[in-house]
């Protein structure tokens, strides 16, 4: 009834940013509490709070419940399966025994409407905002609320479609010694659907939204996945080395025509994309590390001297 209670809040009169990271966080606490063996139908509601109301005029999912949705995702996803925060706590077998049902339990029950929900509402709001974009509504206060769904929903998307962001530190501190993966199945994550969205988004206007797509895309290429062939599919799925290429060459472009003109966000896009070319990189190097070479991989995803960023 509490939680029913401060969601419907939020649908009405949204909280402060503080405030609301501090329920996510509590709401986080309780699942992990309950969701085991006292609520193993938490999902299942909360997504029944999130809902439109049908007797409302609102058709879509409420912009400041899906941004609590996305924080308690995000939250989720560091307190069971977040690297970074694993090595940084104390080692306890009871916590990482947890960790592990919560994740093998989450993955059968809920995983896929998860993901579902996380693009519908990431879907939703990428049409509007393209809607208020070609309203020339760029600068007003409903874009920017859209916006802010949308770059949430895309880093909530990369939380559990791949590894921890700086998943090589941790393996050169021997933090990690198993493989990095999502706890969400990349089934899920890599649909026809799911590709096309994040190329698009790669190439929005907003900053912001084109590095949380470079980044969900640097975690979906680094995800862990048993079987060599399985990753050389994978990258011959994103065939990342021609959408890298591409952009590349157009903000080198950009970069030229700005001179000395320093665009330190374009800088930073420019750098993200480096990064993201980096670990496409360091996963084809892996593959030929077990017993796969390097010229065996498929001409579409050969790194040409034009992706190299410059």
């Amino acid at each position: 009834m509490y939680v029913q209670y401060i969601t419907l809040s939020f649908s009405l009169d949204p909280l402060t940013p503080v405030l609301r990271n501090k329920f996510s966080h509590t709401l986080t606490l309780l699942f992990l509490a309950t969701y085991l063996d006292r609520w193993p139908t938490f999902f299942a509601d909360l997504f029944a709070l999130m809902r439109p109301v049908e007797s409302s005029s609102q058709t879509s999912f409420n912009p400041h419940v899906s941004l609590l949705f996305f924080h308690f995702v995000i939250e989720i996803s560091e307190e069971v399966a977040d690297q970074i925060i694993k090595g940084a706590r104390q080692f306890s077998s009871e916590r990482h025994v947890r960790d592990a049902r919560v994740r093998d339990a989450v993955r059968e029950r809920d995983a896929a409407r998860i993901n579902e929900a996380v693009l519908t509402i990431v879907v939703d709001y990428a049409e509007r905002l393209q809607v208020l974009r070609k309203a020339e509504a760029a600068e007003s206060r409903e874009t920017s609320e859209v916006l802010e769904v949308v770059d949430w929903g895309i880093r909530t998307f990369g939380s559990y479609a791949g590894p921890s962001r700086n998943l090589n530190f941790l393996r050169m501190s021997k933090l990690l010694t198993s493989p990095g993966t999502g706890w969400v199945d990349i089934n899920l994550t890599v649909t026809p659907t799911t590709v096309p969205l994040l190329f698009t988004l790669l190439s929005d206007p907003s900053l912001s939204v084109r590095m949380a797509a470079a980044g969900a895309l640097r975690r979906i290429v680094s995800k862990g996945l048993k079987e060599p062939a399985d990753k050389l599919q994978l990258i011959k799925v994103l065939s990342l080395g021609q959408v890298i290429g591409s952009l590349e060459e157009r903000t080198r472009a950009e970069q030229i025509t700005r001179g000395d003109d320093t665009d330190e966000g374009e800088e930073s896009y420019r750098e993200g994309l480096g990064r993201l070319l980096n670990v496409l990189g360091l996963e084809l190097v892996k593959l030929a590390d077990v017993s796969y070479s390097i010229f065996q991989v498929p001409d579409s995803l050969t790194l040409s001297e034009g992706c190299a960023l410059r």
